[in-house]
């Protein structure tokens, strides 16, 4: 028996895909990612040298925020892993815009979160437009926005 210990926030495949039959006021299965600071490093290492208000209490509280903010690219980055696992290769070319209204920082347990609000066929082509939003531990939105992709 392996002892070694699996990431529960790890990239993993999607239940259920965007298909055809995809209807309006479908809920697609959600993402939870664990942030920490040492994660927050890594995601831009070129930065992990530099200390800015994104890696260090310090510089941050110089700024009057309590902890180091998450860089928004890396919260919208989870959106895109759900996206690319709901679409497939549909989702090339596909939309995404958001707008971010709350920070994330260090601790946080963020949440991807959608539902289909739209079918849109043209010929052949079905494409889906999908309310999205991110929410933290408390249930808070910090990210929300609208996505789209091709169906196959």
């Amino acid at each position: 028996m392996s002892t070694k210990s699996i990431d529960p926030t790890a990239f993993q495949p999607m239940k259920v895909t965007a298909d055809k039959n995809t209807m309006v006021g479908f809920e697609i299965e959600p993402i939870t990612k664990n942030l920490t600071l040492d994660k927050m490093r890594l995601y831009r290492s070129q930065w992990s040298r530099v200390r800015n208000w994104h890696n260090d209490y310090e510089i941050a509280q110089s700024w009057g925020v309590d902890k180091p903010l998450v860089f928004a690219s890396q919260v919208m980055e989870y959106l895109g892993e759900m996206l690319v696992k709901f679409f497939g290769e549909g989702y090339l070319g596909g939309n995404l815009s958001v707008s971010i209204i709350q920070p994330v920082v260090p601790e946080d347990v963020i949440t991807t979160k959608r539902v289909v609000k739209e079918r849109v066929t043209e010929g052949n082509d079905v494409g889906l437009v999908l309310d999205v939003w991110c929410e933290n531990q408390h249930g808070e939105k910090v990210i929300v926005g609208e996505a789209s992709g091709l169906v196959n």
